[in-house]
């Protein structure tokens, strides 16, 4: 056990015996902290980006696979870029998606009535995310990525 030294606003190690943080915990730390706004990103671009590819303002309006298929393709390229944290990612498709139809209802407050419902299957729909992201943390490990 390392002595160390208490001040109003830090604590400090005072010997040299302590851990400090070093090149592999703080890419631990980064890679903790990218999963979720990575996810973000991804699922506001797929709201966002719905109504210009499929001429649908919600994208689960829109006939074929397209929402299906964004979800899943979220997730995968999530979880290849932050495969120890496919699940941070998935969060993050949900609340960016979230995010992206809560502004819409603040900005269109009459034709918003049913969003606690739309927050709902946003929360089914999103699986296919984390179903995605799992698959691409597995595709990443499996072309001999490091898992994060």
């Amino acid at each position: 056990m390392c002595p160390v030294t208490v001040k109003w606003h830090s604590i400090r190690p005072t010997s040299k015996c302590c851990r400090r943080v070093g090149a592999p915990r703080l890419d631990r730390w980064i890679r903790v902290s990218s999963g979720l706004p990575i996810g973000l990103a991804l699922g506001a671009g797929i709201w966002i980006l719905s109504a210009s590819i499929t001429g649908h303002p919600e994208p689960w309006d829109s006939p074929g696979m397209y929402y299906a298929a964004a979800l899943l393709g979220a997730g995968v390229i999530g979880g290849f870029l932050v495969p120890g944290h496919w699940a941070e990612v998935a969060l993050g498709v949900f609340t960016g998606q979230a995010l992206v139809l809560l502004a819409r209802v603040l900005a269109d407050p009459a034709g918003g009535g049913l969003w606690p419902l739309g927050i709902l299957f946003l929360g089914l729909y999103s699986l296919l995310s984390l179903v995605g992201a799992g698959l691409g943390s597995g595709l990443r490990r499996a072309v001999g990525g490091r898992p994060g």
